[in-house]
């Protein structure tokens, strides 16, 4: 004290006690008291002091007393006293102190005696409004002490018919309590233009003579001065009178080639919604296969299609009114595959040759023949049996070339070539 001093000057880590008093220091510079962990009590009093900024006291955390009294103090950051967890004791009369904000004080979980009032200006808190006006001096730990709020019972979703009443619960705590606002599809509900909607004590919504125009995502959002926190959203779902279900989709005969996916598309409304589940021929129930699956909209979809899924499925839609079906097949259509193929054959002019041929598929596939990509004589010595096989009588040199058998359906064509010689005798 009394030293002159127009600055903090730097001290060792371990002081406890700072006295800084009756000196010409006009400002404190954010971290002059860095490292001074071990300080616990700073008098600054009758300085010259005009601000306090943010990070004034950093590093402080062990700080009890603080005297800033009798200087020419005019503003104080909100954030100035941050850290300041320990301080027990802060004095800041006799300054020229014009507003204080409640943030200012939020960052000090211990304090007990806050002395701010003087001859020249008493500060008084201009926020929030309940504390409005009110000395600065006057205010007790708890009404500094804000807390932001934080839900304690949140609301759940809710299924109604005409002419209920819903009840949506929303419990917060905090300091201040909180107020409570219940948003309806984002914006705020207004209690005063619907008597059927009512705020009750404890937070939850009330909601009388429900209607359809009642759906939508809740929310509920607690606020106060120190924050705000919402509810997660949930969902008011309206239902009419109980109706049977019909049929939005049918399902249709669908063709599809093995290998590939089908859907027979299948949805119903009806009060409740009705449920959707399939059979395929005789109600049988489908058989517990991970290829097999119902849509989320009630269509029935499978993969990677076998020639067994093929048949008559049927689409059931229940509700506690009625039950109603509909019934669709799946054909399962194969490309042609030979199952037997010809070979090559050299036989002797003037005996009988056969070159058999057959395949498989769905539809049945054709068999037909060609010689070098020509039709077949017409004579009776080339005949194509009904197995698919093509016989030649009586061959002579004049037969001798390529043939190819061909199998054809309406899903597709494979082909396979062989090559006849003819031996002379």
């Amino acid at each position: 004290m009394h030293l002159n001093l127009e600055t903090v000057p730097a001290v060792s880590p371990q002081t406890t006690i700072l006295d800084l008093r009756f000196n010409k220091i006009k400002d404190i510079q954010p971290g002059s008291f860095r490292r001074l962990k071990n300080l616990n009590t700073l008098l600054l009093n009758n300085n010259h002091i005009r601000r306090i900024p943010r990070g004034a006291f950093e590093d402080l955390e062990n700080l009890k007393y603080l005297y800033l009294y009798k200087n020419e103090i005019q503003s104080i950051d909100r954030q100035a006293f941050k850290g300041l967890v320990s301080l027990e004791q802060l004095y800041l009369h006799f300054n020229n102190i014009e507003s204080l904000e409640p943030e200012s004080f939020t960052h000090l979980p211990k304090l007990e005696r806050l002395i701010s009032g003087n001859a020249q200006a008493a500060a008084t808190c201009d926020y929030p409004s309940r504390l409005q006006g009110r000395s600065v001096a006057t205010l007790t730990a708890e009404e500094l002490n804000c807390e932001v709020p934080r839900i304690t019972s949140e609301p759940q979703d809710v299924d109604v018919t005409s002419g209920n009443t819903v009840y949506f619960t929303c419990r917060a705590e905090g300091n201040p309590k909180p107020q409570i606002i219940w948003l309806r599809n984002n914006n705020a509900l207004n209690m005063r233009d619907d008597s059927r909607l009512n705020l009750l004590e404890d937070g939850t919504l009330m909601i009388q003579d429900t209607r359809e125009t009642d759906q939508g995502v809740y929310q509920c959002m607690a606020k106060n001065v120190a924050g705000e926190v919402k509810t997660s959203q949930v969902t008011l779902r309206y239902f009419g009178a109980p109706s049977r279900p019909s049929f939005v989709i049918q399902p249709q005969n669908t063709e599809v080639l093995v290998g590939e996916s089908v859907t027979l598309e299948c949805s119903a409304t009806g009060q409740p919604q009705p449920r959707v589940s399939w059979t395929k021929g005789d109600r049988t129930p489908l058989p517990n296969d991970a290829r097999i699956n119902i849509t989320p909209s009630g269509g029935l979809y499978i993969q990677q299609v076998v020639q067994a899924d093929g048949g008559q499925y049927t689409c059931f839609a229940s509700n506690n009114v009625d039950t109603i079906h509909a019934t669709a097949y799946i054909i399962v259509q194969a490309i042609p595959q030979f199952t037997v193929t010809p070979h090559d054959q050299s036989v002797l002019e003037g005996h009988t040759v056969d070159f058999p041929c057959e395949a498989s598929g769905y539809p049945q596939p054709v068999i037909a023949w060609t010689r070098g990509g020509s039709p077949l004589p017409l004579d009776r010595r080339h005949v194509v049996l009904s197995s698919g096989t093509l016989r030649i009588t009586r061959v002579a040199a004049h037969d001798e070339g390529q043939y190819e058998c061909q199998a054809v359906s309406p899903v597709g064509t494979v082909r396979t070539a062989v090559q006849l010689s003819i031996q002379q005798r």
